[in-house]
């Protein structure tokens, strides 16, 4: 037969403080406590609920499991727990106990007849086993990678809080019992604007159910919502939980800010960019541009208009005055280009040449603004460039026209050199 003493005496030895507490009233009393120096004055207190502040003010938690160990010994969340969903309460910190520090499990186990006529149960400690720390390290990195972490129940519209900002647990800030009233009153007053018919349609109750019955796989969405004093970024993921099943739609929720790290990565995009768009010596569309105008003409054809520039005397300024000199020459000419006809639509497609493309201008339009560039540039006493240009109603390609008007550039480059030999390298 079993022996039941020999059971209880096990048990006994197993936990090293042992309560007897009424959770509505917090009057306790101890079958078993620690005689240690530190326990002493928590000892003193009058109610549960102020001997597990004590455990905190007189030092005997860590600073990194006060929050934790403080949430699951409130008093109003345990009255929530146990009186409202009849459930045992196990909390998992550090506790200091002596000269160590030593992961401690605080069980609330609620007898058989528990109720709000016999509201008596027991609060019983123990050391957790090393594979239990283990998983509470663990699960400790994860929280502080979150700022939020829910567990919902999709089928009652409840959650519980794992962990979140203080703040955001009350009233005034929109919180609820009801987990879709909470997201519903945190949509109206701290998404931003732009991003808060996506959170609503990404957390739709129905919807979540329907994806995870249709997938596992978390869901992610990132959005701006209101935060020390403006709107930062933040990451959402949604995951089922190990108790789900489709009769027990069980999910988590994760959220963290990403603010810092996802808008220098935006910058760096912009950059990427930019250079990727944009010449970095003179501020006009780069080659890559000029390539992918080709090839989106080439899909809607239509009217063209072409001028082709290429820069003079480049090699005999760099030879005879540095490249300082010869990069002075070709920002010098591309700011003109710039200023005549827009940086949109100017191009430098290699060192030395630049084309301007503008589509569906009119042949006069175009030939009395190209032929105003030309007598522009040609009125300097030694001209920048040298220029030709074309226009087709109905290009076959940008290419083909740009040929065009490069070969009636060389012919403005070979009168130039005839008036500036010395210049001909």
């Amino acid at each position: 037969m079993t022996d039941i003493g020999l059971v209880g005496n096990i048990l006994w030895e197993d936990y090293y403080k042992i309560a007897w507490v009424n959770i509505l009233t917090g009057e306790y009393e101890f079958v078993k406590i620690l005689d240690t120096d530190e326990e002493k004055p928590c000892l003193e207190a009058k109610d549960i609920y102020e001997y597990s502040r004590l455990v905190v003010s007189t030092g005997l938690v860590p600073d990194e499991d006060i929050e934790q160990y403080q949430r699951c010994t409130d008093r109003k969340y345990i009255l929530n727990e146990v009186l409202g969903q009849r459930k045992r309460i196990t909390v998992d910190f550090r506790r200091i106990i002596g000269d160590a520090r030593k992961w401690v499990r605080l069980e609330i186990v609620l007898p058989h007849d528990f109720s709000e006529d016999k509201p008596w149960a027991v609060y019983t400690w123990k050391e957790s086993d090393s594979q239990t720390g283990n998983v509470n390290d663990a699960l400790r990195i994860l929280s502080q990678c979150f700022h939020k972490i829910l567990k919902i129940d999709l089928e009652h519209d409840t959650h519980e809080v794992i962990k979140a900002y203080p703040e955001e647990l009350t009233k005034i800030s929109g919180y609820s019992d009801s987990f879709s009233q909470w997201v519903k009153n945190t949509a109206e007053s701290v998404i931003y604007p732009d991003d808060e018919q996506s959170v609503r349609e990404f957390i739709d109750p129905v919807r979540l159910r329907t994806r995870f019955r249709e997938s596992r796989e978390c869901l992610r969405l990132r959005y701006r919502r209101y935060c020390s004093g403006g709107f930062r970024w933040v990451y959402m993921e949604l995951i089922p939980s190990i108790e789900y099943t489709p009769d027990n739609p069980v999910i988590m929720m994760y959220i963290r800010d990403i603010h810092d790290d996802y808008v220098a990565d935006l910058h760096r995009q912009k950059a990427l960019e930019y250079y990727c768009n944009y010449d970095t010596l003179t501020g006009l569309r780069s080659r890559f541009c000029y390539n992918d105008f080709c090839r989106r003409f080439e899909e809607r054809g239509g009217t063209l208009a072409v001028l082709f520039a290429d820069v003079n005397g480049l090699k005999y300024t760099n030879d005879t005055l540095g490249h300082e000199h010869g990069d002075r020459l070709i920002t010098g000419f591309a700011e003109q280009l710039s200023l005549y006809f827009g940086t949109e639509c100017c191009y430098r497609i290699s060192g030395d040449e630049f084309v301007v493309l503008i589509y569906g201008i009119s042949e006069a339009d175009f030939s009395g603004k190209a032929a105003g560039f030309h007598n522009r540039i040609k009125s300097m006493e030694v001209p920048q460039a040298s220029i030709g240009y074309s226009w087709s109603e109905d290009a076959a390609s940008v290419d083909d026209l740009v040929r065009s008007a490069e070969g009636r550039m060389y012919e403005d480059k070979r009168e130039f050199y005839k008036l500036h030999p010395e210049m001909k390298r």
